[in-house]
C-alpha cells in the first residue's frame, strides 16, 4: 500500500503539531506539508499534490477555511477534512456543501477524547484518499451505468397515506442541497431523512435546507406529528423512529440506544421502526455513504410491504458509493438514477405535478 499524503492547513503551531502526531501513528499516513494560512495553503497544494487536506475552518488571515476550500476546489480539487472547533456548526454544514469531504472535532485534550478524535481522524483521511472529487457529477440528464426501468407512478393509484424516506451518510449534506430544493410543494406525503451526524450539527443543516428550498425543512423532535409536504430531518445522537396514533398519523420517537454500525441515528433503525406500520406506502432513497446502513432495513420493509419504491443513488454521482451499493446488491432496488434525477423520481411516484 502507497502511504496516503496529507496536508494539514491550521494557524495554530501547536494544532499543526498534534494532527501531524495524530495522523502519522498510522503507519500509512504521512504528513508532506504544513500551512499555516490560506496563501500559504494553495502554494503548498501546486507544490506537494497531497491525497488529502485537513483545514482548520475557522482559520484566521486574509481567508477563512470556507474561502481556502472553494479556492482548493476550484484550482485543485482534493478531498478535504474540516476541523471544527466548539461552535462551528453552521461553517461546517456549509464546508460539507461546498465540497468538504467530511469533518472532525478539533482535538480537546481530555485524554479521553484524544483516542477517539484520533481514530476517527485516521479512518476519514483514508477513506478521503479512496474518492474521487468530482465537480458536479449530479445533473438531470446523466444517466446510470445499470439503470433500473422506474415504475411510471406506482404509489399514486393506491389511495394508501404515505412517506417519502432518504437515508445518507459522508457527502449527504452537498447532496441534500440538490435532493431538497428540488421537491415540489404539496406533495402528499411527509419527508423523512436520516443523515449521519452528530447532535447540534443536524439542527444547522435543517436551516440550512429549509433557507435553500420551498418545502419547510426542520430538525424532527420528540412526539412530534409529521405533515404531510414537509421535510423532517432526524436529530443527530438519536435514533428515530416512527409510530402510528390513533388518527393514523406518524410520530416521531428518538431514543439513545446504542449506535448501530457505529451510527446514531441510523438508516436502519428508522427503516425498521416502519415494518409495523400498517396500509402505507412508501418512497425510499438510499444516497452517497460510507458502509452499509440501510440495506438491510429496506430489504425488510420490501419483503413485508408490496407498496414500497426504492431508490438508489447511481455510483458516478455518489462522494461514496457504500451505501447506495448495499442496498442495489438486497436486489430491493427499483430505480438506480444520478443524484440530479432523485427529486424528479420522487415526485412521478405520486403524478404529482405541485407548484410547477
Amino acid at each position: 500500500m502507497n502511504d496516503i499524503r496529507v496536508m494539514i492547513v491550521d494557524d495554530s503551531a501547536f494544532m499543526r503539531l498534534t494532527l501531524k502526531a495524530m495522523i502519522e501513528e498510522d503507519p500509512f499516513l504521512k504528513v508532506v506539508a504544513t500551512a499555516r494560512n490560506g496563501s500559504d495553503a494553495l502554494t503548498k497544494l501546486d507544490r506537494f499534490h497531497p491525497d488529502v487536506i485537513t483545514l482548520d475552518i475557522l482559520l484566521t488571515g486574509n481567508r477563512d477555511g470556507l474561502a481556502v476550500l472553494r479556492e482548493i476546489m476550484a484550482v485543485r480539487p482534493t478531498p478535504t477534512i474540516m476541523v471544527s472547533g466548539a461552535g462551528g456548526e453552521n461553517a461546517v454544514i456549509e464546508a460539507l456543501g461546498s465540497g468538504a469531504f467530511d469533518f472532525i472535532a478539533k482535538p480537546n485534550g481530555r485524554p479521553s477524547e484524544i483516542g477517539r478524535i484520533e481514530s476517527e481522524l485516521q479512518t476519514k483521511i483514508r477513506q478521503a484518499a479512496e474518492t474521487k472529487i468530482r465537480p458536479d457529477a449530479a445533473h438531470p440528464d446523466q444517466t446510470a451505468d445499470g439503470e433500473i426501468e422506474q415504475k411510471t407512478a406506482a404509489l399514486s393509484r393506491m389511495g394508501f397515506p404515505s412517506l417519502i424516506f432518504i437515508g445518507t451518510s459522508t457527502g449527504g449534506p452537498k447532496a441534500l442541497q440538490l435532493v431538497v430544493p428540488g421537491l415540489k410543494i404539496g406533495l402528499p406525503a411527509p419527508i423523512l431523512i436520516v443523515q449521519h451526524m452528530p447532535a447540534q450539527f443536524t439542527k444547522s443543516l435543517a436551516d440550512r435546507l429549509d433557507r435553500m428550498s420551498r418545502v419547510k425543512v426542520s430538525e424532527a423532535f420528540e412526539g412530534e406529528v409529521l405533515e404531510n409536504g414537509n421535510v423532517y430531518i432526524a436529530p443527530g445522537g438519536f435514533h428515530t423512529r416512527l409510530l402510528e396514533n390513533e388518527n393514523g398519523r406518524l410520530v416521531v420517537r428518538l431514543s439513545q440506544d446504542p449506535p448501530v454500525h457505529g451510527v446514531r441515528p441510523s438508516v436502519d433503525v428508522a427503516l425498521n421502526s416502519l415494518d409495523r406500520i400498517r396500509h402505507r406506502s412508501y418512497v425510499v432513497a438510499i444516497l452517497t455513504g460510507m458502509g452499509k446502513d440501510g440495506a438491510s432495513g429496506l430489504s425488510r420493509l420490501k419483503k413485508n410491504n408490496r407498496h414500497v419504491f426504492a431508490i438508489a443513488e447511481a455510483r458516478q454521482s455518489c462522494v461514496v458509493f457504500g451505501m447506495p451499493k448495499a442496498a442495489i446488491e438486497t436486489k430491493q432496488v427499483d430505480l438506480v438514477c444520478p443524484l440530479g434525477r432523485v427529486a424528479e423520481s420522487i415526485c412521478s411516484q405520486y403524478a404529482f405535478r405541485g407548484d410547477e
